[in-house]
C-alpha cells in the first residue's frame, strides 16, 4: 500500500526519547486522523565509511523504539525498513527502489551529499519526503520542496571554525578539501567565511575520493606557509593527510583543525590526533551521555556518533509532521516539517515526542527543540537553528566535548 492511496485513522501517538522526564498524554488528546501506519525507509551506510553511519543505523532504530513504546504514529506503531546505501550512488540508487517498492512515506538519509542529490529525485518522484540529518552541503539548499536535514549547513560550521581560528590568532590559512559536491560547497563557505573574519587564504587544495597519495596537496599547503590549515575531507580519507601534516611538517592541535566529518575513527597513532578539534552539532554532554547508551544497546562496537544526534531528530521530527498533519502521505508530512519545527510564532517548545505529540493533541502549535538544538526549518527546508559542541581528541585517539 503506497502513501497515496491510504485514507485517515486515529492518531495515538507519545513517545519517550532521550530526555529523562517526559509529560504523558492520554487517548483522549490525540487529534484524529488518517493515513497509517507511518512507514519510514532509511537509506544508510551500514559498514562503509570506516563506519560512520553505524551510529546513524542505531539513531533511527532507537527513535522508532521511543516512537512506538508510547503507542505509535496515525493510530498504529511506525514501521521501518533499514537499507545499506553502501559508499556507491548506483547501490543506493537500488536500495531506494526497494524503500519505494515496500511504500516508504519518509525515508532519512543520504549519509553524505553527494549521494542525497543523486536520490532525491527518485525518492520525491515516488510521493515521499526526504530528511537527512547529516548532509551539510550548501549545494543542496533548496534542490527539492520534500527534501529536508536537520543537520546545519557548512556555511553555519565554516564560520564558527573562522571564529576559533581567529580566538587562536591566527591571520591565514589553507584549505584541503574532498574534490565531491560536499567538499566543493564547503571549501566555498570556508573561504567565504575567512573572508569575513579578515583571516587570509593562502592556499586551498582538493583531493579526489579515488586517490592514494595526497603528498602533492600537502606539499602546496606547506609551501604556502600558512599559520593554519583546515581539512574539509571524511575521516576515511584524513588518516595519511594527518600523519604527513602532523608527523611530518610538525602542524598541532593549535593550527590543524578538522570538519564535522573529519571527526571520526583512525587507526593512525593516537599521538598524531591529541588536542585536534572541530565542531558537531549536538547536544550539552549529559544528554549526549544518555543518548549514547541507547545507541550502544542497539550496537556495541560503535566508536563514532556524529551526526546520531540530528538523524534521531529525522525521524522524531518526521512523526510529529505526520501527526500534525493527520496523514502518513509523504506530501503532506513535507508541508507540516515547518510547523512542528517552530516556525509558527508563539509555538510551545517541547523536547520529547511524547511531550509534543501531547501539545498536538490538544491542538497547540509545537516548536520541537530536539538533541541537535532548536531547528525550525527555513522556507529552502535548511535549518536556522543548532547547538554546536567543539570536540577535541585525547591521548588515546578518541574525540569527546572539549573541556
Amino acid at each position: 500500500m503506497t502513501a497515496v492511496s491510504r485514507g485517515l485513522i486515529t492518531v495515538v501517538a507519545a513517545g519517550l526519547v532521550v530526555s529523562l522526564a517526559a509529560c504523558s498524554s492520554t487517548p483522549e488528546e490525540q487529534p484524529a486522523a488518517t493515513g497509517g501506519p507511518l512507514r519510514i525507509g532509511a537509506i544508510l551506510p551500514h559498514t562503509a565509511y570506516a563506519g560512520a553511519g553505524e551510529a546513524l543505523v542505531s539513531a533511527v532504530g532507537v527513535a522508532i523504539d521511543d516512537i512506538n513504546a508510547a503507542g505509535g504514529v496515525l493510530g498504529a506503531k511506525a514501521e521501518l525498513k533499514q537499507a545499506d546505501s553502501t559508499d556507491n550512488n548506483d547501490t543506493a540508487v537500488q536500495a531506494v527502489d526497494s524503500l519505494v517498492t515496500w511504500g516508504a512515506d519518509v525515508v532519512v538519509g543520504a549519509y553524505g551529499s553527494g549521494m542525497s542529490g543523486a536520490i532525491v529525485g527518485k525518492i520525491t518522484e515516488s510521493g515521499a519526503v526526504q530528511i537527512s540529518g547529516s548532509n551539510t552541503s550548501s549545494s543542496l539548499t533548496g534542490i527539492n520542496p520534500q527534501y529536508f536535514r536537520t543537520a546545519p549547513t557548512d556555511a553555519l560550521e565554516a564560520a564558527k571554525l573562522a571564529d576559533l581560528i581567529v580566538q587562536d590568532g591566527h591571520a591565514s590559512a589553507a584549505i584541503i578539501a574532498q574534490n565531491d559536491a560536499w567538499g566543493q560547497a564547503f571549501q566555498k563557505s570556508m573561504a567565504e567565511s575567512f573572508e569575513a573574519a579578515g583571516v587570509e587564504v593562502k592556499a586551498q587544495q582538493q583531493f579526489n575520493t579515488t586517490d592514494t597519495d595526497y603528498s602533492a596537496q600537502i606539499d602546496a599547503v606547506v609551501a604556502a606557509k600558512p599559520e593554519s590549515v583546515v581539512l574539509l575531507s571524511y575521516a576515511s580519507y584524513s588518516g595519511s593527510m594527518i600523519e604527513s601534516l602532523v608527523g611530518t611538517h610538525g602542524f598541532t592541535a593549535k593550527n590543524l583543525y578538522l570538519s564535522n566529518s573529519t571527526l571520526g575513527k583512525y587507526t593512525i597513532k593516537p599521538e598524531l590526533l591529541t588536542g585536534l578539534r572541530g565542531f558537531l552539532a549536538g547536544p550539552d554532554p549529559a544528554v549526549e551521555a544518555e543518548f549514547e547508551k541507547k545507541l550502544l544497546a542497539k550496537n556495541p562496537n560503535l566508536k563514532s556518533f556524529a551526526y546520531a544526534g540530528s538523524t534521531y531528530d529525522a525521524v522524531i521530527v518526521s512523526a510529529l509532521a505526520a501527526a500534525a498533519a493527520g496523514s502518513a502521505d509523504g506530501k503532506e508530512i513535507a508541508k507540516k516539517l515547518g510547523a512542528v519545527s517552530g516556525v509558527a510564532e508563539g509555538a510551545a517548545k517541547c523536547t520529547t515526542y511524547q511531550e509534543c505529540i501531547g501539545l498536538i493533541g490538544q491542538g497547540k502549535a509545537i516548536d520541537y527543540d530536539g538533541l541537535s538544538g532548536g531547528l525550525k526549518f527555513a522556507s529552502n527546508n535548511d535549518v536556522t537553528e543548532t547547538a554546536y559542541q567543539l570536540y577535541a581528541y585525547d591521548n588515546a585517539g578518541k574525540y569527546s566535548v572539549a573541556k
